[in-house]
């Protein structure tokens, strides 16, 4: 049964598609801030955009994101018809100055360019972003409290060229299970039922979320206590390895007589494999600055207390940033804190729709095939459907997790089902017997954790959480896609 939404119309203030589902969508899962969205959000879909723009010669039309009901919703107009010729020329000039790069943007040339990303990644810009929050962390409880918001920019900055990065190298994962799956739909139909998820999951055991692990990217939350331990069990996991392993092995012996065929496959497989583990540790490290960054946001706003200007510290996180500068530097205005708190808390109430806007026919079209490409099958009697994110099947009673506040209502072998997932929620992976979320797609948290925690999971469902009351009893079906009644 799903649940009654309120009333409200989800028309986007711009012309276009937008969506929650892609990029920064994903760490996403609530209405967002005044001050995140109109500081850190928008500086690092400034810099995502710029590093695009540079690298590869993509021409994005603004704006990058709309706010509807206090949700985020990132701009896919860089699909457009007009958009793609606009940025044409740019692609080829830098195709001819920098092919390497370039060839991420065709999936059977992808391979060629995810070591370029990744040697810059490694050897440059994580270097560079440790190195600047070591340094900010060092300073931000003694400098004056006029002189953070450069700081706060300058972490801003790194962490959207971090993001571009992901963008860049590890979010070609989803392109690279993409090629995985087709192959193995047309290939190896009776050596693996069709099914290429066992062959991307049991790469490398879980670890337990630091103390820069988030819950999501609006720096509204507090962030975890560091080192809470979530590893799976030595055991478990090696029961995936093995899994993992008979699968290769069965797909190999299908292969063998074929040299051609099953060398291009053994090439796909270890790019995928590597792309899998590659992405989880560069995700890892995306959100380092965000302690310092939440401090820094404190102090100003303790600064805005002693100054009469806010009633506590954390209500600054509901103002804009130009709202929050004027502020501190003497010129406040008159802001209802009280009334934003109650209207996000109201938002939150909302599921939104995974994609917002106008948008063209073949835009529509690619999204409702997505699933299918990664082995979805239609169902006449789920309860709700997404892309098949982590094999097998998994009975038991639904517990809707809406936020952090919730972690603590999870039961062990409840069905958890979520907006989404990100590093802070890895803990629930150990409690939860399946995972289902709104948002997600093959490359996320969810999907990712859930293949090396053994359990199913179906992603991008749009509205599970509306359509899932805590208390229902489901079968997720995490190689199908489906959510049934059991």
């Amino acid at each position: 049964m799903t649940v009654p939404q309120p009333a409200v119309a989800w028309e986007p203030s711009s012309p276009g598609a937008f969506t929650r589902a892609i990029r920064l969508g994903e760490w996403i899962g609530e209405p967002v801030t005044p001050l995140f969205e109109s500081w850190l959000l928008s500086t690092m879909e400034e810099r995502l955009h710029a590093r695009l723009e540079d690298w590869i010669g993509q021409h994005a039309p603004r704006p990058y994101h709309v706010v509807v009901n206090g949700w985020y919703f990132y701009s896919v107009n860089f699909l457009s018809a007009a958009a793609l010729v606009r940025s044409l020329p740019h692609v080829l000039w830098r195709l001819v100055r920098d092919p390497r790069r370039v060839a991420g943007l065709i999936p059977p040339l992808l391979r060629h360019s995810v070591p370029v990303f990744e040697r810059e990644w490694r050897d440059d810009l994580l270097p560079r972003y440790r190195a600047a929050v070591t340094a900010a962390e060092g300073r931000v409880e003694a400098m004056p409290a006029q002189d953070l918001p450069p700081l706060i920019d300058e972490l801003a900055d790194l962490a959207g060229d971090y993001f571009g990065s992901i963008a860049a190298l590890t979010g070609a994962a989803y392109k690279m299970e993409i090629n995985v799956a087709r192959f193995t739909r047309r290939h190896l139909a009776d050596a693996l039922g069709g099914r290429h998820l066992p062959l991307l999951a049991g790469l490398e055991r879980p670890t337990g979320p630091g103390g820069h692990a988030v819950a999501s990217l609006d720096w509204w939350h507090p962030l975890p206590s560091a080192g809470t331990a979530v590893a799976a069990p030595v055991a478990d996991h090696s029961r995936l390895v093995q899994a993992r392993q008979a699968a290769e092995g069965a797909a190999f012996g299908a292969l063998g007589s074929s040299p051609r065929r099953l060398r291009a496959f053994r090439r796909l497989l270890a790019d995928a494999q590597r792309l899998v583990v590659v992405r989880e540790e560069q995700v890892r490290d995306l959100t380092l600055a965000w302690p310092a960054m939440r401090r820094a946001v404190l102090r100003i706003g303790e600064t805005l207390v002693e100054h009469g200007v806010l009633a506590k510290a954390d209500d600054v996180f509901f103002l804009t940033r130009a709202e929050a500068l004027d502020a501190l530097d003497g010129r406040p205005s008159a802001v209802d804190v009280a009334a934003r708190r109650a209207m996000r808390q109201e938002q939150a109430r909302l599921v939104p729709p995974l994609l917002v806007g106008r948008s063209s026919l073949m835009l529509r079209k690619a999204w409702d095939a997505f699933p299918r490409l990664l082995g979805a099958v239609a169902s006449d009697t789920a309860l709700v459907s997404g892309a098949p994110a982590s094999g097998g099947r998994a009975t038991g009673c639904v517990r809707v997790i809406r936020g952090q506040a919730e972690f603590d209502d999870l039961q062990a072998g409840e069905i958890l089902v979520a907006p989404l997932t990100a590093p802070a929620w890895t803990p629930l992976f150990a409690r939860a017997a399946a995972v289902v979320t709104d948002g997600g797609s093959a490359a996320s948290h969810a999907s990712i954790i859930a293949r090396e925690y053994g359990i199913p999971a179906v992603v991008g469902c749009g509205d599970a959480t509306a359509r899932l009351q805590t208390g229902m009893r489901v079968t997720v079906d995490g190689s199908t896609g489906n959510v049934e009644p059991a």
